[in-house]
Order: C-alpha cells, then sequence, then structure tokens
C-alpha cells in the first residue's frame, strides 16, 4: 500500500510538472504569434536583422498626370501632343517570384510587344492650360527568394557563355552630353572607362569565382557609396559620376554595379520596377541589379543584387518587376524618357502610386547577409528543446 501511494505521488508530480511544461510551449507560442509584429519592428528598428514576408498579395494604382502650361493664342497651335509608352509588369515563374494577376487602365490603351515583353502606349492630346491623366491598377502576387550560391558551389567567369558575356560585358547607353565635365560624353554603364577598369581589378585582385567577386564588388559600394534621393524628372547619374561623387540613388549605384562587375567579366545587367516602402507605406520606382552566377557543375541561372537595401543574391516579396534591361543600346534609354511630345509646354510629370492593399504571409529574418526563419521559429524552437531538457533533468534526479 505505501509503494502504490508512492506511486501515486510520483506519477501526480510528473503529470504536474509535464503541465507545466506544456502550458510553457503554449505560452511561447502564443507570445510569438502576438509579439511578432512588436519584435519585427525592433529587428528592423534596433539590430543588424531586417524582417521581411515570404509572401504578398497586393493591389496597387499608379496614376501619370500631365500638364499643358502652354496658354492659349489665337496666332499659334498650342495643342500638346504626346506618347506615353509604360512596360507592363509580367509573370516571373522562377521560385515563384511574381504573377501579375490583373492590370486595369483607364483610358484603354494601345497594347503592343517589344523587346521580349508587352508594353502600353497611349497617343493623346492636351489642350492649352490643360491636364490628362493616365490611371492603372496592378494585382500581384510575389515571393521573398534568398539564393542558395557560396564559394564553395560556385564556378569561375570561364564558365560563363560567351554569348552572356557579348551581351552584358561592354559599355552602354551613350549620352549626347557631359554632365560630369570630364571632357567627354557620357556612358550611362562604362566598364571600359579606365578608373572604373582599374578599381575593378583591385576590387577583385585576391577572389578566383564569380561568387567572391560579385561579394567584393557589393562589399565595396556598401562601404562607399551613400544613398542619395534622385533628381526628381531627370535622368541618373551615370556611373563614373556616381564614383566621382561617392553618392547615388538605387539605379545610379546599380549603373556603377554593372560597370565594375561587367568590367572583371561577370554580366550585370539592371532590372526596373516598383518598390514598398514599410515605413511610409507607400510605393516608389526602384531599380537593381540582376547578373549571373554559374555553380562548379555548371548550372546556375541569374539572382539579384540591391546595393541600397543590403540584399545580396536575395530579393524581397515587397517589390515588382516591370522590364529588366536586354542587353540593347537603346531600349534602356526606352524606358527612362516614357514620355516623348510636340508642340506646347510640358510640365514635370507627376507619376504616383497608390498603396490600396497590402495582404503578407510569413516572415524571414536577414542577419548579416543570410536569410533566416521568422521570428516564432527562434522562441519555439529553443522552448521545446528547453523544456525537454528541464524534463530529463528532472526525470533523471527522481530516478
Amino acid at each position: 500500500m505505501v509503494m502504490a501511494k508512492k506511486n501515486k505521488r510520483g506519477h501526480t508530480r510528473d503529470s504536474t510538472l509535464l503541465a507545466i511544461i506544456g502550458l510553457l510551449i503554449v505560452f511561447l507560442i502564443l507570445s510569438a504569434v502576438f509579439l511578432v509584429p512588436i519584435m519585427d519592428f525592433f529587428h528592423g528598428s534596433f539590430t543588424t536583422g531586417r524582417v521581411y514576408p515570404e509572401r504578398a498579395d497586393f493591389t496597387i494604382e499608379r496614376r501619370v498626370t500631365l500638364r499643358n502650361t502652354a496658354v492659349e493664342s489665337d496666332i499659334m497651335n498650342n495643342t500638346l501632343d504626346y506618347n506615353l509608352t509604360i512596360a507592363q509588369p509580367y509573370n516571373i515563374t522562377e521560385s515563384d517570384i511574381q504573377y501579375v494577376d490583373s492590370i486595369d487602365w483607364d483610358p484603354e490603351p494601345n497594347f503592343y510587344r517589344k523587346y521580349g515583353s508587352e508594353w502600353k502606349a497611349w497617343d493623346r492630346q492636351i489642350e492649352p492650360s490643360g491636364s490628362d491623366e493616365i490611371m492603372m491598377s496592378y494585382d500581384v502576387r510575389t515571393s521573398t527568394v534568398s539564393w542558395d550560391y557560396s564559394s564553395e558551389n560556385s564556378g569561375t567567369t570561364d564558365d560563363i557563355s560567351d554569348e552572356l558575356k557579348e551581351k552584358y560585358n561592354k559599355n552602354q547607353w551613350r549620352l549626347d552630353q557631359d554632365r560630369n565635365g570630364d571632357g567627354d560624353r557620357d556612358w550611362m554603364i562604362e566598364p571600359d572607362h579606365p578608373e572604373i577598369e582599374n578599381l575593378a581589378e583591385e576590387i577583385v585582385q585576391d577572389e578566383e569565382n564569380i561568387y567572391d567577386k560579385s561579394r567584393a564588388i557589393y562589399d565595396w559600394i556598401d562601404d562607399n557609396i551613400e544613398y542619395e534621393i534622385g533628381r526628381s524628372g531627370r535622368l541618373p547619374k551615370h556611373a563614373y559620376w556616381v564614383l566621382e561623387s561617392g553618392t547615388g540613388d538605387c539605379d545610379e549605384q546599380s549603373f556603377l554595379y554593372a560597370s565594375l562587375s561587367r568590367a572583371v567579366g561577370i554580366p550585370a545587367w539592371i532590372e526596373l520596377g516598383v518598390l514598398y516602402d514599410r515605413g511610409g507605406e507607400r510605393w516608389g520606382g526602384h531599380g537593381w541589379i540582376r547578373t549571373k552566377i554559374i555553380s562548379e557543375n555548371n548550372t546556375g541561372g541569374w539572382v539579384n543584387i540591391d546595393t541600397v537595401n543590403d540584399q545580396f543574391y536575395f530579393r524581397d516579396a515587397l517589390r515588382f518587376t516591370t522590364w529588366v534591361d536586354d542587353g540593347e543600346e537603346d531600349h534602356i534609354e526606352e524606358f527612362y524618357k516614357y514620355i516623348k511630345w510636340g508642340g506646347g509646354e510640358l510640365e514635370p510629370v507627376e507619376d504616383d502610386f497608390d498603396d490600396v492593399r497590402m495582404e503578407t504571409d510569413g516572415r524571414i529574418v536577414v542577419r548579416n547577409g543570410f536569410a533566416l526563419p521568422g521570428f516564432e521559429a527562434w522562441i519555439v524552437i529553443p522552448s521545446v528543446i528547453s523544456s525537454i531538457f528541464i524534463y530529463s533533468v528532472y526525470d533523471k534526479k527522481k530516478r
């Protein structure tokens, strides 16, 4: 009878301990669910980690407004005739990066295909002192992607095809002006510039594979080029200008990265689209890098790099692509010069994005360039391990 009573007491003690451990796990899981939004804020503000959703589903509206500032005259016709041509977002099926569910517009555009993608164009008129507005609405689903490459599994520039090198390792987008006063016409992307060429070789001199060379260029820009808000209504700075000034916005830094990368034989080109600013809850035009990676077993593909958002071989879900540079000389210039007009006087264009709907799912924490599971895992997993450890120690002492 005494033994039975002892066993019953031991069984009760075990049950109590298990109940406490169970409640601890439940508490920590609920804490992860309800406190993660708060922790996300702290991650973004006070730690080196950045938190991104695994997936996003959103609707945005783009509104382009043009105004004819010419005054009506009996002597001359001041009607403004203009053409607006905009690349259309499209599906990127690799790793479920981007799916465009629907696009609406008002007024109805002309629809055609050029440079390997779909474009929309409007040919319209604005009377003197009048204005015109073009509206577009996009429903898009996106995913965060972290490409799993490293020094250990990277190939070399010898593994990259000559066709791709010929397409993306040259000077590109020649302008008819010398905006920074160096005595020569500007190239937006200029791997052949002597200073860019020499700097690129200096940056990667101790590196042998594609991954390490790309990382060295990325780190150099991160350490030496400061972010600067772009100048509204003007063409971006070219690569050498960014190098000279030590400052640049998103696409300007991308021009410099592409130039340095091309100078050492790694094809890199510009990807253009729209980025979501979580702090201001707004969208804005953005540019970043698409570049080539080949693994040691001769497989691989393209990856993304975003120098101003500290993303190396990583792409967050809070963006979408509208057009990717195809390497042809005039095509990237046409993307930037998307409004052409004759007659009348055009006021600087208003090109605004409105956040209509944003839904996200899951979390990815990025620290020091490495994507890690969401913050929930860092609560739940340790709590389970700790509970097992506590129970094993208790059980050992009991015996």
